[in-house]
């Protein structure tokens, strides 16, 4: 059974209009979609998606007042899966795309930025430390078109919990609008356990505060971090 990726837009005052399939690939399985929207009302909805033997990013643009577009491929890469996708758009409608991507031996983060009015540029790996894989990729970006990625990512030390497991570590790239992205830092350094899942938002001014579970002992904590 194929599974595809749909939408339906929800009108202020009017309600709910007609699902709409908008994946262009009818042979293969679709899965974790994610959308985000710009101050006009366009969108941008991106998911990974096996093409027979890896899965691969895609996207479709909505645009206000006109509907969606067709599906683009946002990663060239066919050396393993591609997942886990997140976006992030901001006022003017840029958007940035960031994702894990295996390279057959480690999991890495890499993204994609698109740029209203011309389109996706090439995509780009944003972490260089080979150590261990990466996992869960998050995004936000601020009204100057400035971003900042997170992600948890093994340092290939391997403890016992209970169990064998390889300790995770919350590393974080800044993208400045005008310049690119900055270079992948670990910003959590608390060794006793893993830190997982993280998750980020920023303010207007590139103001931003990270979060993540933290396994210490036999318990989890809640951490932040704030750049300014």
């Amino acid at each position: 059974r194929v599974q595809g990726i749909w939408a339906n837009r929800y009108v202020a005052g009017t309600g709910w209009g007609a699902a709409e399939r908008i994946d262009t690939d009818n042979e293969w399985f679709a899965s974790e979609p994610q959308i985000a929207i710009d101050a006009s009302g366009n969108a941008i909805a991106v998911w990974s998606q096996i093409d027979g033997v890896h899965k691969n990013i895609w996207a479709n643009r909505y645009i206000a007042g006109t509907g969606w577009g067709t599906a683009e491929l946002i990663e060239m890469d066919d050396s393993d899966d591609a997942a886990k996708p997140q976006i992030a758009v901001d006022a003017r409608g840029n958007a940035i795309a960031v994702w894990s991507q295996s390279d057959g031996i480690h999991n890495n983060i890499w993204a994609n930025r698109y740029i209203a009015g011309m389109g996706w540029d090439t995509a780009e790996l944003i972490e260089m430390d080979d150590t261990g894989h990466t996992f869960d990729p998050q995004i936000a970006v601020d009204a100057s078109g400035n971003a900042i990625a997170v992600w948890s990512q093994d340092d290939g030390t391997t403890f016992w919990i209970g169990y064998h497991c390889t300790r995770q570590n919350i590393w974080a790239n800044r993208y400045v609008a005008g310049k690119g992205w900055g270079t992948a830092e670990r910003f959590e350094t608390d060794d006793r356990g893993n830190g997982l899942i993280p998750q980020i938002a920023v303010d207007a001014k590139g103001n931003a505060i990270a979060v993540w579970p933290q396994v210490i002992g036999t318990g989890h904590r809640i951490f932040a971090s704030r750049f300014e």
